[in-house]
């Protein structure tokens, strides 16, 4: 009769690939994705080193991995708030649709802090490899919001319109990284972790710039004195 093996790997342990995933997430959130090795991702997983190109070929496709495991259920709880707008029977208010946007991305972010903090380091990175990456994953297919914005806004200016949108995702990048400079200016109680909080002070910040009417006079350009 063969013996037992004592050794079976318990059914409840999380995956060798979701402990991969796990410990990239945890070490590209505090050195970011060049000042981490696979080495070091696989010591923290507790795993083979070659466990890591077996499952993910690539440091590079792990962190694509790493970020669509939860950027993918955000854009899919977006269409779902946007096809329940749809279904209303009314038109939504500008606010409404920023509700919709917005409220998916920042409660994930909430919730996982780790990935907060890859969106906050990623987004603003400057090197052609991360900016590439960024690229490949949210590209124009993969966005929600732009689309969303545009369908409100049918007749604005294709450059106004950008801008805007650039504006947006400006604000929203801001407060997601949470980066502590304004806790320098308002003192420790200022909190933007309080998701309903945050959404009171932005959703109506962007809305109105989003309805604000462009100047068309030059930046700088002091206007002309009231003859006499």
């Amino acid at each position: 009769m063969a013996a037992v093996n004592s050794k079976r790997a318990d059914p409840g342990a999380p995956s060798v690939r979701l402990r991969l995933m796990d410990a990239a997430e945890s070490l590209f959130a505090d050195f970011g994705y060049r000042g981490v090795s696979v080495r070091q991702i696989a010591a923290a997983a507790k795993v083979n080193l070659g466990s890591l190109p077996y499952h993910f070929r690539t440091k590079e496709d792990l962190f694509r991995e790493v970020l669509l495991r939860r950027a993918e259920p955000m854009r899919a709880e977006r269409r779902r708030r946007l096809a329940e707008l749809a279904e209303s029977g009314r038109k939504p208010e500008l606010e409404d649709l920023m509700v919709a946007l917005l409220e998916p991305a920042f409660r994930t972010n909430r919730e996982n802090e780790a990935f907060r903090r890859i969106l906050g380091r990623t987004s603003m990175d400057p090197t052609p490899e991360i900016k590439q990456i960024m690229l490949d994953l949210y590209n124009q297919e993969f966005m929600t919001v732009p689309g969303a914005l545009r369908q409100f806004f049918p007749d604005m200016d294709a450059k106004e319109f950008h801008w805007k949108l650039n504006c947006f995702y400006g604000v929203m990048l801001w407060v997601q990284a949470d980066t502590g400079k304004i806790q320098s200016i308002a003192g420790d109680d200022f909190d933007t972790a309080n998701e309903e909080e945050t959404l009171r002070h932005v959703i109506p910040f962007l809305a109105a710039g989003f309805r604000a009417q462009m100047s068309r006079r030059p930046a700088g350009r002091p206007q002309a004195s009231p003859r006499s």
